[in-house]
């Protein structure tokens, strides 16, 4: 591990609240915070914080510690580098493959860091689909499910339904008319849903289905085959 001795050399601080500037320090602390790895080796700034005081008396906040744009952000524990670093390793690989990604790129962190840098950063903002996935997914096993909508060209989900019923998935398929193609499996909720919310679209059936139907009817083929050349069967 490396760890490097910082400190600031503006003469004042900026207070967060009322933005007052002051250079009166209340205090001293040091304060460590993990930035990406140098050469693969963690990488540790030791940085000296001053914790100053408001001038402003109408200003509710009395001390406050300074912060460094692009470096430091409150109560954080990376730099501002190592969370965009982190955070995208765990959108790609999610959690568990992330942690030992970041360990063998020399940046320690737990899964459970990485869920939550996943869930703190913002929505991406949702364009217009052209093509879009339908499909059910269990949210209890046998108990409850849900429908997602994907944008196949942008490869993410944007939307989720309550329920697999033809109703809601019509209901929001209305409002997309900029939809042209819908791709979705055999269920007739679905072919009923898009009849009636998006009827311009043209319905396809993904590769999946199609294999899965294919692969089911070679099965059914063959154990009929089978079945006519077995002796008991052919009443031998």
């Amino acid at each position: 591990m490396v760890t490097l001795h910082v400190r600031v050399r503006a003469a004042e601080g900026i207070c967060p609240r009322c933005g007052t500037s002051s250079g009166r320090v209340h205090g001293r602390y040091v304060r460590r915070l993990f930035d990406a790895a140098l050469g693969g080796v963690t990488t540790v700034l030791a940085m000296m914080v001053r914790r100053f005081k408001c001038l402003n008396v109408a200003c509710p906040v009395v001390t406050f510690a300074e912060q460094v744009a692009g470096l430091t952000s409150p109560h954080a524990r990376f730099t501002g580098l190592l969370r965009t670093m982190l955070s995208a390793i765990a959108v790609r690989l999610a959690a568990r493959a992330g942690a030992r990604l970041a360990h063998l790129l020399g940046l320690p962190v737990a899964k459970d860091t990485l869920l939550r840098l996943v869930r703190a950063a913002p929505d991406p903002q949702v364009e217009t689909a052209r093509v879009v996935a339908i499909d059910d997914f269990s949210l209890r096993k046998r108990t409850s499910y849900a429908t997602i909508v994907v944008d196949l060209e942008a490869r993410r989900p944007i939307e989720v339904l309550q329920g697999r019923e033809a109703d809601p998935v019509a209901a929001w398929l209305a409002t997309h008319p900029e939809i042209e193609i819908i791709s979705r499996d055999r269920a007739k909720a679905y072919a009923e849903a898009a009849r009636a919310g998006a009827p311009q679209p043209r319905q396809v059936v993904d590769r999946w289905h199609l294999w899965r139907v294919r692969r089911e009817a070679l099965i059914d083929r063959v154990e009929v085959r089978d079945l006519r050349r077995c002796p008991v069967a052919a009443g031998r």
